[in-house]
């Protein structure tokens, strides 16, 4: 962990965009540690916190931005390239696509504290066609969050960096859930909202029957009565 602080102290914002970018782009570079140091530097003023938060931010979102665009041209052949190593290539496409069909662009806002995970979301929205808009939105969000998360640590356990190294797996785990709560309370409002957009049409021929079978005299607009109009 001194090591990466070293590093990020001497080369400043351009390792943190460097280091960030690679990580998310798929090489083995310890993303979350980077912003721990990026964090702890920003505490003593060695760095400045919105510039940090605006560079991770970025490098997150551009590299990303290279999957989703790769995912959109390839589909399933990026698909199962990135699964490749698995045991059972073919099985984890469909089931990534199985939970993305089911849970859709918010998965974004947690992607980058599961490992794996975060790798195989920009190409799967690419490759389901989400709107660049939708993505990118989505993406940010998650990105922000990714980055206040672990810089959040190391600006508060500056003092003790090994310290907050220790932490950053169960932030990532904390953060999972408590994000995965959200995704719930977003996928259960917008199931309401269609379940209450389905019924509504029903309401008026469901009245008009009752009417109809009580008997009661029905006023039609523009002179209309059973389907036809009054002639002079």
């Amino acid at each position: 962990m001194n090591a990466i602080f070293q590093f990020v102290l001497k080369h400043g914002y351009s390792v943190l965009f460097a280091a960030t970018f690679a990580h998310q782009i798929g090489f083995p570079i310890p993303g979350p540690l980077f912003l721990v140091a990026a964090g702890a530097l920003a505490a003593t003023g060695r760095l400045g916190v919105l510039a940090t938060i605006g560079l991770a931010i970025a490098a997150c979102v551009l590299a990303d931005w290279v999957w989703y665009e790769a995912g959109r041209r390839g589909g399933d052949k990026v698909l199962h390239f990135i699964h490749r190593f698995t045991s059972d290539p073919d099985f984890h496409d469909r089931r990534a696509k199985r939970v993305f069909a089911r849970y859709g662009p918010p998965l974004l806002l947690v992607s980058k504290f599961v490992p794996g995970v975060d790798a195989v979301l920009p190409p799967l929205a690419g490759a389901a066609r989400t709107s660049r808009v939708c993505f990118f939105v989505f993406d940010a969000i998650g990105a922000g969050l990714y980055t206040c998360a672990y810089g959040g640590l190391g600006y508060a356990f500056s003092h003790d960096l090994n310290r907050a190294a220790a932490y950053v797996s169960r932030a990532g785990t904390l953060l999972v859930g408590l994000a995965l709560v959200g995704v719930g309370i977003y996928i259960a409002h917008r199931l309401v909202q269609r379940h209450r957009v389905v019924r509504e049409p029903r309401i008026v021929p469901i009245a008009l029957v009752d009417l109809i079978e009580s008997g009661d005299s029905i006023d039609m607009p523009c002179g209309v009565v059973g389907g036809q109009e009054h002639g002079d």
